[in-house]
């Protein structure tokens, strides 16, 4: 909760749950947002091979928040494995508009006013992963405006163990369109890898004005256990990255997985189902993504989806990639499909910090194993919510298991409190 003027930080264990990057961003964007300071020590500590402290992303992030909200930092460099964040008032944050966060800057544009920012963090860290410490604070800030806003990311677009640019398009801010914020677009300039030598890539993101900062509380779930189970697939659509000689070999493996798994119904002629490749021009870059676009209501006239994805950054040489690349993903797919679950595995964890900033109590159904039991929270989605209890005061419906995904803010108002 907000402790207005408190120079006393919260102090944050670095090696809780997940003990990674999750703490830390987050941390800092909850931070920012309430003017809470805060102390983490142990930063990633859970990181093994002496690969703890902040890195260039966790760092960009600090440096971008820091100013948005006039903080005080000590810490704020690579490696560092303690990091003090105490924010400013008077700018940024939750106490100012807009136009005097240091962070954007209003432009005119074909006679149109806008505000720009940008977020770089200067290597080829995972942008996706960047957006999840600053979008929060952009949407929930205390900054009405009637002028939209473009987000420049700098950095990789396809990281592994990070969210793609393609699942930043395709699944996360649909979501976010299911639960309440308007339609945001992307468009991409140019992808930045690791692999196959680092280069630095860069994306724009939209965000229309917000008539509000409350989001009510909100519900990705089924009305019924007989909507959680009989249901098709509206849409399959499959994202390929990799080199153009491999593409044809791609897709026809693709579609024998999807009907071995999703039956014969779903093709190309069928128009549901979708292929899109792209040409890496290396052997070393490979990624693959597919997205089902799932019906909220068994209602043909209902035409709203939710989004369930998985996706794969190709890493092993050893073996031939294409058959094995689209088995892992359609299969975890159809896993999730199965299970009931109204949002994948990544998508719950990222969800965690919305249901603890939105008003009331927020339900996300997460599917159920074959024993018909919730499955279980990821560690980072536990360490989200740890996050969101010490510095909202949030309240989780059993922890670890979280009730099927439910979050309570405790107490009200307008905002972030």
């Amino acid at each position: 909760m907000r402790r207005p003027g408190s120079t006393t930080p919260i102090i944050l264990d670095g090696t809780t749950l997940e003990g990674g990057g999750q703490l830390v961003r987050n941390a800092l964007c909850l931070s920012a947002l309430t003017g809470t300071p805060i102390e983490i020590h142990n930063v990633r500590g859970s990181r093994h091979s002496g690969s703890g402290g902040l890195k260039a992303q966790h760092l960009a992030c600090a440096n971008w928040l820091g100013k948005a909200c006039n903080a005080r930092m000590e810490g704020a460099e690579r490696g560092s494995r303690k990091l003090v964040f105490m924010p400013g008032r008077g700018e940024g944050g939750g106490e100012s508009h807009l136009g005097h966060a240091p962070v954007f800057t209003k432009v005119m544009e074909e006679g149109k006013p806008w505000y720009e920012c940008e977020f770089d963090i200067e290597t080829a860290g995972s942008t996706g992963l960047g957006l999840q410490a600053i979008l929060p604070f952009i949407l929930f800030s205390h900054l009405p405006s009637d002028i939209p806003i473009r987000l420049t990311m700098k950095g990789g677009t396809n990281v592994s163990a990070s969210p793609s640019y393609e699942y930043v398009s395709q699944v996360f801010l649909p979501t976010l369109e299911n639960i309440g914020f308007p339609k945001m677009t992307t468009r991409l300039s140019k992808r930045g890898w690791y692999a196959g030598g680092n280069t630095i890539g860069e994306w724009t993101l939209e965000i229309p004005p917000r008539e509000t900062l409350v989001l009510p509380a909100f519900t990705l779930a089924p009305s019924s256990a007989l909507e959680r189970y009989e249901k098709d697939i509206k849409h399959l659509h499959g994202t390929f990255l990799g080199p153009q000689a491999r593409h044809k070999e791609f897709v026809r493996d693709l579609l024998t997985t999807i009907t071995r798994h999703f039956g014969d119904s779903y093709t190309l002629e069928n128009n549901n189902l979708t292929i899109t490749c792209e040409d890496t021009h290396d052997a070393r870059r490979i990624y693959f993504i597919l997205v089902a676009s799932m019906p909220f209501t068994p209602d043909e006239r209902d035409t709203r989806t939710y989004k369930l994805a998985r996706d794969w950054l190709y890493e092993d040489r050893r073996q031939a990639f294409t058959a094995p690349l689209a088995e892992r993903v359609v299969s975890q797919v159809a896993e999730d499909v199965k299970s009931g679950a109204w949002v994948d595995g990544c998508m719950r964890d990222q969800l965690v910090i919305f249901q603890a900033l939105a008003q009331g109590r927020s339900e996300v159904h997460p599917g159920v194993d074959q024993d018909e039991v919730l499955r279980k929270a990821s560690m980072h989605a536990e360490t989200a919510a740890w996050v969101a209890g010490r510095l909202l005061g949030t309240k989780e419906d059993g922890f670890g298991e979280w009730g099927g995904g439910s979050c309570t803010k405790i107490g009200g108002g307008d905002g972030v409190e």
